[in-house]
């Protein structure tokens, strides 16, 4: 690849471009003009004597739909993999660390991945420090040149489960079931809630977009979903929902709404276009149907439910329904390093069908992986024409092709098959290069990930003597689920 920078002007050559991620149709030595934010001009066939060396290709960036930012992996302050109900527990106790230090490093690790836009589902230690932590993960957003989608977190009722807190608490000790109610921070009114997210939303901007987040319908009251729909409606902004993630998830819904968990939501004006629920790992073929037919966006988040022993999404009768999916991380990649690439690999061999049996086709999964992602980010992709935005990702590909010859090259085969984060070569974003050379240009990520690995040391004590005291907690969880608690007694 080569590639020029003369004033505001950027140029871009490649020996192979994807324009668009819906067709497998592939240019040849392509020369593309950035200016002002956008794609002036597009030339193929270029001239063998400009024509650039090596085995290159140029696609739009690759978006992920659900994340948390977790710049501090979980496994660094000691939460392994688990059952999500006692994992996400686990996590309550990462340390106070600078969110925008967290957020920096998790976007810059993105990038280098080829990570152009991401859904981030925000974790708040406290609702009163959430305008605070905006400000600093849209700041790490602007630093990185990522675009950005941050989903304020909402929620009103069950804190610990899928049911009232005390509840849960039956099943500890009365001394550790004390101990646990102190550390339960309040719930914030839904209108106090709702305030904070206007509040956000006032500063969005070309890489920072705001969606309203329901944490979870099994975290959020008929009222607070019927709130958010009614916004959502009013001021255009999409809204990101955990959905039925694990099995508990599926039984506490049939439990509560016999009539059905999809219809009820649709009933409070929630499902539309402009909703995206994350996981879906529990969905039936009615509701993919339903949900297709609303227009909805379901993020896929493969590595996540593994490790997180929730199961494997039905992808063939939400493609079946004409369900649109994307593809997230969750912020647990299957080897904690955020290539998306690879996450795309493993759910298309999932999901590709046994012989010759029906399975979602390659397209439809690079498709979602950039362009469905996208959308769910609040981006109307263009693909790679003039006129469209100047978002560009560029893959150096000469050491998956070092076994063939330039005349076998099957470039849509390659990414699918060999390529990964390391063949990133550069990343553009609103024509700012982002990524040049494999190295984030916007931060000093050796620097912020030194800061961040300090901060964790102030507290790695802490955290080691509270491990002990959290256990109790963690085991009258998984007795609560164990024995079906959630649900009235349904396991």
């Amino acid at each position: 690849m080569k590639s020029s920078i003369s004033g505001e002007v950027l140029s871009l050559f490649a020996t192979h471009c994807l324009p668009d991620t819906r067709q497998n149709k592939v240019l040849g030595d392509v020369e593309i003009v950035c200016e002002g934010g956008l794609i002036r001009d597009m030339r193929c066939g270029i001239e063998q004597g400009d024509q650039p060396s090596g085995a290159s290709l140029l696609l739009p960036p690759l978006s992920n739909a659900h994340d948390h930012g977790r710049g501090l992996k979980s496994l660094a302050y000691g939460v392994p993999d688990q059952p999500v109900e006692t994992w996400v527990a686990a996590t309550y106790t990462m340390p106070p660390v600078d969110p925008y230090l967290v957020a920096a490093t998790a976007f810059a690790r993105m990038v280098r991945s080829g990570i152009g836009s991401v859904t981030h589902c925000h974790l708040s230690r406290s609702p009163a420090a959430l305008l605070e932590e905006a400000a600093a993960v849209r700041r790490a957003a602007h630093d990185v040149g990522i675009r950005v989608a941050f989903v304020v977190p909402l929620a009103d009722r069950y804190r610990l489960g899928y049911a009232e807190d005390e509840a849960i608490l039956t099943f500890m000790s009365s001394k550790d079931a004390e101990l646990t109610r102190r550390r339960l921070r309040p719930i914030a009114p839904i209108e106090e809630q709702l305030d904070v997210a206007k509040r956000i939303m006032e500063s969005a901007d070309g890489l920072f977009q705001v969606q309203l987040g329901p944490v979870s319908i099994e975290r959020c009251s008929d009222t607070l979903v019927e709130r958010i729909a009614r916004l959502s409606a009013e001021r255009g902004n999409r809204v990101h929902m955990h959905m039925l993630e694990s099995k508990y998830q599926r039984q506490w819904a049939d439990h509560h709404y016999p009539r059905g968990l999809m219809r009820h939501l649709d009933s409070l004006g929630l499902l539309s276009p402009r909703l995206t629920m994350a996981h879906g790992t529990w969905l039936r073929p009615d509701e993919c149907d339903l949900l297709a037919e609303r227009g909805v966006i379901v993020s896929v988040n493969t590595s996540s439910n593994l490790r997180l022993r929730s199961g494997i999404a039905p992808l063939l009768p939400m493609q079946r329904a004409g369900l649109s999916f994307a593809l997230g991380l969750d912020a647990l990649a299957l080897d904690d390093d955020d290539d998306l690439l690879r996450e795309m690999r493993l759910a298309r061999l999932l999901h590709g069908g046994t012989g010759f049996d029906e399975g979602i086709d390659r397209n439809s999964m690079l498709d979602a992986l950039c362009r469905v992602g996208a959308r769910a980010a609040g981006i109307e992709p263009g693909g790679i024409a003039p006129g469209a935005a100047a978002d560009l990702l560029l893959l150096e590909l000469d050491n998956a092709v070092d076994d063939t010859h330039p005349a076998l090259y099957d470039m849509p085969s390659l990414v699918h098959c060999r390529a990964t984060a390391s063949n990133v070569h550069a990343m553009v974003i609103g024509g700012r290069v982002v990524v040049k050379e494999g190295g984030v240009t916007g931060i000093d990520e050796t620097e912020i990930q030194r800061e961040l690995t300090a901060q964790l040391h102030v507290h790695a004590n802490d955290l080691s003597a509270t491990r002990s005291q959290l256990e109790p907690y963690r085991e009258a969880i998984e007795r609560f689920y164990r024995a079906g608690g959630h649900c009235g007694g349904c396991a």
